[in-house]
C-alpha cells in the first residue's frame, strides 16, 4: 500500500492504496493520479504473475493489457 503502479509500457498508473482478498487470491487497488475537478478513478488488478510480473519495495509493475 502506497507503492506507485507502472504499466509494462512504462505509464504511471497510480497509487496501489488497498490490496484485498475476497476468497480468491489478492487483489490489488489502484489510485489513477488526480485531475482537476474529478475524483480520481480506481481500478483492480488481481495479483498473479500474467497480471502484476513484477513488484519490489519501490514500485510495482502492472502488465498494460490489466490496467482500465
Amino acid at each position: 500500500i502506497g507503492l506507485p503502479c507502472v504499466a509494462t509500457t512504462g505509464e504511471p498508473l497510480g497509487i496501489c492504496i488497498a490490496v484485498d482478498n475476497f476468497g480468491a487470491g489478492d487483489v490489488l487497488e489502484v489510485e489513477r493520479p488526480a485531475q482537476e475537478g474529478v475524483k480520481p478513478a480506481r481500478f483492480m488488478v488481481p495479483m498473479k504473475a500474467e497480471a502484476v510480473p513484477e513488484w519490489n519495495d519501490l514500485r510495482i509493475v502492472i502488465d498494460h493489457g490489466w490496467v482500465e
